[in-house]
């Protein structure tokens, strides 16, 4: 769980902005109080939570001041000075404790899931609102005639202050993030919630013009409102979520203070539990579904975000495995398995397209000098150098394959017997002109080249491997160090069949 973020620098504009919200929060839930002592929602003790959890203490001395002037002004002159005073003393230490609750609970103040929903809910309108409902209830006894008794005063009250931290609070978070918030709901807007908005328009109109739940002859029942705030809580997030209930809250307090009985014809007090009930079942129920919901989208990305984390890292190690397979553990190069599939694919395009297809088979001359001399690690690093020149000369088309010992393959696609004579000169020349240090000595290796064009009867890779071999055995013959191509090759062998024939 994230926990509360890091706080934010109070500034001297924020300073007084906040007394400002608070005091705009307090003159509208006294308006829309059906009697002074019946303020049915308290909404400015969660702007001073709100400033609480994004700003932290600092400053809390002036700030505490600032709200006290706020309440008094927002109070007068429906409460006397002292009154006033008391009430907002009441009123920080109500969001003093909420906001030490939820610091203690690490509660994250993005409400990412229905667990710091619950802590929320506990800490601030259950907890810190029953202890200001017991000081303002136990105030308002001591200082005002009103015969109202004490424990429907602390009811009325302690409903009035935590709807407003449950409805508000989380709202003025949602705008005010102290950190980068999340993407929430649906990527996009649906046909069905543009039905699922006229309906509740609909609803919401015939309760607002009813009267004592009646509207020609329909009996309009405020549990209705419920379900468009539970269907923003499914489909769009914790944001819209409290928009919609704060939407909806504003509705029920407005047609309630205009007297029009949205309970029917039950007393003023009874009336103002009801609705106060109704705000509370509606906020904890849409919450709860929002962070729920949240949180199993976030449970659903982080499961996707393991699959293809998974399935990369699956792709890579067969990717590496596949290398493994097909690659010479020394030079780099294609292995031998490797090669005659490849060379089996090329002939099979060859002959289906037409297309020029060349092979060069080289060998490193006096290689065995080499290993005797300098030793094994020096052949190693002879092998190495060899692949690593001639996998710089052949084009990024072309594949090198390393066939056995110290012989090497080239195959070379679109490319014709004289170009690939060409290439295999310029490999030829390269490793003449380069010298390199092979376990400890300086060393310069040549090679020998054998080329030939694949032919219409070269059936498989055997046969082609074959006539590139004779061209190779034919520049062995001739020297070493060149390059000779089939004809040559096809040339030696025949000398050569002759000879035993003789024999």
């Amino acid at each position: 769980m994230a926990g509360l973020p890091e706080k934010t620098h109070l500034t001297l504009v924020q300073l007084i902005l906040l007394p400002l919200l608070f005091y705009g929060g307090a003159r509208l839930s006294l308006s829309l109080a059906v009697q002074p002592e019946l303020v049915m929602v308290w909404l400015p003790n969660s702007i001073l939570l709100a400033g609480l959890l994004h700003y932290g203490t600092r400053r809390y001395a002036s700030f505490a001041v600032m709200i006290l002037l706020a309440e008094i002004a927002a109070d007068y002159p429906t409460f006397t000075l002292l009154e006033a005073s008391l009430f907002g003393i009441i009123n920080l230490l109500e969001a003093t404790i909420a906001y030490a609750l939820l610091k203690r609970w690490r509660v994250d103040t993005g409400f990412r899931t229905p667990a710091d929903i619950a802590r929320f809910v506990i800490a601030g309108p259950v907890l810190a609102a029953f202890f200001a409902a017991c000081g303002g209830a136990a105030v308002n006894s001591m200082l005002r005639t009103e015969e109202i008794p004490l424990q429907e005063l602390i009811q009325v009250w302690w409903f009035s202050d935590g709807l407003g931290l449950l409805i508000l609070t989380p709202l003025v978070l949602s705008f005010w993030p102290p950190r980068p918030r999340e993407p929430e709901g649906p990527a996009e807007v649906r046909w069905y919630d543009g039905v699922a908005v006229a309906l509740s328009l609909l609803v919401a109109a015939a309760f607002a013009l009813s009267e004592q739940r009646m509207f020609h002859g329909v009996t309009i029942r405020a549990f209705l409102l419920i379900p468009p705030a539970l269907y923003a809580a499914a489909r769009f997030g914790l944001r819209v979520t409290t928009m919609v209930v704060a939407v909806i809250t504003a509705l029920v307090l407005f047609v309630t203070k205009n007297g029009q009985q949205p309970f029917g014809d039950i007393p003023l007090r009874e009336t103002v539990v009801s609705v106060q009930e109704l705000i509370f079942i509606m906020s904890v129920m849409a919450l709860g579904i929002a962070a729920l919901l949240a949180q199993h989208r976030r449970h659903e990305l982080d499961l996707e975000a393991r699959v293809v984390a998974r399935t990369a890292d699956l792709n890579a190690a067969n990717a590496q495995l596949m290398k493994m397979a097909t690659t010479d553990p020394l030079t780099g190069a294609l292995n031998r398995r490797a090669m005659f599939d490849l060379l089996e694919q090329e002939i099979a395009r060859d002959r289906r397209y037409g297309r020029a297809l060349a092979l060069i088979v080289f060998d490193i001359d006096h290689f065995k000098q080499v290993n005797d001399a300098h030793g094994h690690a020096a052949g190693d690093s002879v092998l190495r150098h060899v692949a690593d020149i001639a996998g710089k000369v052949i084009r990024s088309s072309d594949s090198l394959a390393r066939y056995g010992g110290e012989e090497f393959v080239i195959l070379a696609p679109e490319t014709g017997e004289e170009a690939a004579m060409q290439l295999a000169e310029r490999i030829r020349l390269e490793l003449r002109s380069h010298e390199f240090r092979g376990n400890g000595s300086i060393l310069r290796v040549t090679a020998s080249f054998g080329v030939t064009a694949i032919r219409p009867d070269d059936t498989n890779a055997e046969q082609a491997l074959r006539q590139a071999d004779l061209a190779l055995y034919a520049a062995k013959t001739a020297g070493r160090d060149r390059v000779a191509r089939a004809e040559a090759g096809r040339s030696f062998e025949a000398g050569r069949t002759a000879r035993h024939g003789e024999g």
